[in-house]
């Protein structure tokens, strides 16, 4: 939800306004708040290894299935973001690339914690 408003405030939204269904705003907010979760899920699959081992730790070609899955899932949210199909049939908008890093804060911050757990652990 954050980003949803993030995306309206800085899009020009004050607060209390109430914005259209087919608001362009709207719909940009609306389409970054699908788009982060799709991309924090796809981050996600890889940060769900057992807690004691980082995430580089295992070969990422290990498992090809997950790679393409991965892979279909971006693609298919690019579809629905960038082209006028999948804006159309989703109720999208395209949205500003600074969206898509959020994933890579996720990342970041559960490998982060996985270190602190990891140090934490080995003290007696």
């Amino acid at each position: 939800m954050a980003i949803f408003l993030i995306v309206m405030n800085v899009g020009g939204w004050n607060d209390g306004e109430l914005p259209g269904r087919a608001d362009p705003l709207y719909l940009q907010a609306t389409t970054a708040c699908l788009a982060t979760i799709v991309i924090m899920q796809a981050a996600n699959v890889f940060l769900c290894r057992p807690p004691g081992k980082s995430s580089f730790s295992f070969s990422l070609l290990g498992n090809l299935y997950l790679l393409f899955g991965v892979a279909a899932e971006l693609a298919l949210i690019a579809f629905i973001v960038y082209t006028g199909v999948g804006n159309w049939l989703f109720g999208t908008a395209p949205i500003d690339s600074s969206v898509w890093p959020l994933a890579l804060l996720m990342f970041a911050l559960e490998e982060a914690r996985k270190v602190w757990a990891r140090r934490r652990i080995k003290k007696p």
